[in-house]
């Protein structure tokens, strides 16, 4: 029989057995070593404990006299009922018809833009100002004072009256808080003279320079001439203002014109003017009849006005030596002197005249205002008034009048009628003074 051949590894079967379990360990070695172990150490905060202290303890003692402890009582607030009015502030004021202006939005009833009633609609924090019984709220304030010679009539207490009125307006500018702004400006028929060039601080400094440019305005003075008036007497300090301020059909400007247009320019809120009466206003439309002073009573008023000026003359010398202000007159107002010195004396034909009316000077206003206020960065206390109201300042007027002079004015009877739409309009209030005894009162009532 022959023999069985076996295999390699039915020959070998321990040796094959040993290598697949070295095989087996080695793999298992690898992936063993293939592991990373990761040991994480959490460090925890070092904590600190105290060891007890034993102290003593007092024992407290029980009261020895009884305390009856009354609860307070409190009374629960009661709800109140409260009747809250709205206040009117809406005022009757003329109603002014006029044509839309030109860069003013919403015509003259919307122009004066938002603001202030007649006092109704004002903050109680607002400044305020009293001038001769006119009383006023504003931050800024702009006082126009005439100059000119009817101011100084000797029906209305002559230059004496005059200064009490100016030492007044030092006080009254004096007595403001220095929150507000102020600016003062003189004038007479054709010449405005401005203080500052724009509104400035109430303070010492500011009165100081007021009073400084006042003081000689119009002051008597030992020796002083009869033509030692008006304007030119003003103060050091202050300076001349041109400014084409003109609007509409105006043709030029008169008395008060520029300083009211003046007022608006520098956005002011509380306008006060002084004067005597509205001014001419006017422009001549013909030409003035110069042949009527080669007739007979042409020539008899030329006589007269000489005549009266030589009494006017007499009368000033008189004064002065006696130590008194002269007699204040425009002597080269033909037509005063002659009806002053010899009434009842024929006078020369008048021109045809137009007159503005109120109405033209309230739309200038407006229109310089609304163009002013366009550029306006004039720092303000930051008081407001009230937008409720129908104009955003108010137009105040204290009329100086002649003792004994009729309501309806000596000249041309437009003044009272004139004033009091303008004032009317703008929220503010006309007052007159008669004579020098109503000036002393209004100050003494303050």
């Amino acid at each position: 029989m022959a023999k069985k051949k076996t295999g390699y590894f039915t020959n070998h079967a321990k040796s094959s057995a040993a290598l697949v379990s070295l095989g087996i360990h080695a793999a298992l070695v690898v992936i063993a070593l293939s592991f990373v172990a990761v040991t994480v150490i959490q460090k925890e905060d070092n904590q600190f404990e105290a060891k007890p202290v034993n102290r003593p303890k007092m024992q407290l003692k029980k009261l020895q006299v009884p305390v009856n402890i009354k609860k307070k009582q409190t009374q629960k607030p009661k709800l109140r009922k409260r009747i809250v009015v709205q206040p009117k502030v809406q005022q009757n004021m003329p109603d002014i018809k006029m044509p839309e202006i030109t860069g003013v939005k919403g015509g003259l009833g919307n122009a004066g833009g938002t603001g202030l009633g007649g006092g109704g609609g004002l903050g109680f924090t607002m400044p305020e100002i009293n001038v001769f019984g006119v009383k006023g709220k504003g931050e800024k304030v702009f006082i126009m004072l005439d100059a000119s010679d009817e101011m100084m009539y000797d029906e209305m207490g002559g230059i004496p009256a005059y200064t009490i009125i100016k030492d007044e307006l030092v006080k009254i500018i004096d007595g403001l808080p220095a929150t507000a702004l102020f600016n003062v400006c003189v004038f007479d028929k054709w010449n405005t003279y401005l203080l500052f060039p724009k509104l400035v601080p109430a303070n010492s400094v500011s009165v100081a320079k007021v009073d400084e440019w006042l003081k000689p305005l119009n002051a008597v003075k030992p020796g002083m001439g009869i033509n030692e008036w008006g304007t030119r007497t003003l103060g050091s300090g202050g300076m001349q203002n041109q400014s084409d301020l003109q609007t509409g059909s105006f043709q030029g400007m008169e008395s008060w014109h520029r300083p009211a247009m003046l007022s608006m320019e520098q956005q002011s809120d509380a306008v006060f003017l002084l004067t005597s009466w509205w001014g001419y206003q006017r422009y001549a439309k013909t030409e003035r009849d110069q042949g009527w002073f080669e007739t007979s009573a042409g020539q008899r008023f030329l006589q007269k006005y000489d005549e009266a000026l030589k009494v006017y003359d007499d009368e000033c010398k008189k004064r002065v030596a006696n130590g008194d202000a002269p007699r204040v007159l425009n002597r080269n107002d033909k037509r005063l002197m002659v009806v002053t010195y010899f009434e009842g004396t024929p006078l020369p034909p008048e021109p045809e005249f137009f007159y503005y009316k109120p109405d033209e000077y309230i739309k200038g206003m407006l229109e310089i205002r609304s163009r002013s206020g366009q550029n306006d960065v004039q720092t303000s206390s930051g008081i407001r008034r009230n937008k409720n109201s129908k104009s955003e300042f108010t137009f105040n007027v204290i009329r100086f009048i002649r003792t004994g002079e009729e309501r309806t004015e000596w000249r041309d009877g437009r003044s009272v009628d004139s004033f009091k739409k303008m004032t009317g309009y703008f929220n503010g209030a006309y007052r007159e003074l008669e004579g020098l005894e109503a000036i002393k009162s209004s100050i003494s009532s303050n």
